[in-house]
């Protein structure tokens, strides 16, 4: 989903269960990846990728004592993200119950750089899973609609964790 969110530093931990089951400790949440996705946690964030890198998901914890300014505002807090410029905010929220978490989702559009530093206008998802340990974010861009049944697919599995050790 997104791409080109390098800058982003958000503390979270995820443990791999198996090649496409992970966990993330912080959110007390585990998801399985689409097929030909990875994910790795890389100095404290959350990316993940599909296999062609057209669609990348960033992610992190909330703070519950930030977490109502954050969304009262979605846009304030998209902007404070390094990487995005323009920020539109189409829609949202949008809100449905998945294995029992709630999930709230935003979606617009916004400007990257891309890697010859020349702006370019992509797709947004900022979505937000409450009802596990923490209030976990996730921010997909790219080529979003091109790939939404694996998209969807991801979202579907984020789940509770059964055991999340401290």
């Amino acid at each position: 989903m997104k791409t080109g969110l390098a800058a982003l530093a958000l503390a979270l931990c995820a443990t791999s269960l198996n090649a496409a089951d992970f966990m993330h400790k912080a959110s007390g949440l585990k998801f399985t990846l689409p097929e030909g996705w990875t994910c790795k946690e890389k100095k404290g964030r959350l990316e993940i990728e599909n296999e062609d890198k057209t669609v990348a998901i960033v992610g992190g914890v909330i703070p519950k004592k930030s977490a109502k300014e954050i969304f009262k505002d979605i846009k304030k807090f998209l902007d404070s993200l390094d990487g995005f410029d323009d920020i539109e905010v189409a829609s949202g929220p949008e809100k449905e119950t998945v294995n029992g978490l709630e999930q709230a989702w935003y979606e617009g559009t916004a400007k990257v750089k891309d890697d010859d530093g020349e702006a370019e206008e992509i797709e947004w998802d900022l979505t937000i899973v409450t009802g596990g340990k923490g209030i976990l974010f996730l921010v997909g861009i790219g080529k979003l609609e091109e790939d939404e049944d694996a998209y969807s697919e991801f979202f579907d599995s984020i789940e509770k964790a059964e055991a999340v050790s401290e």
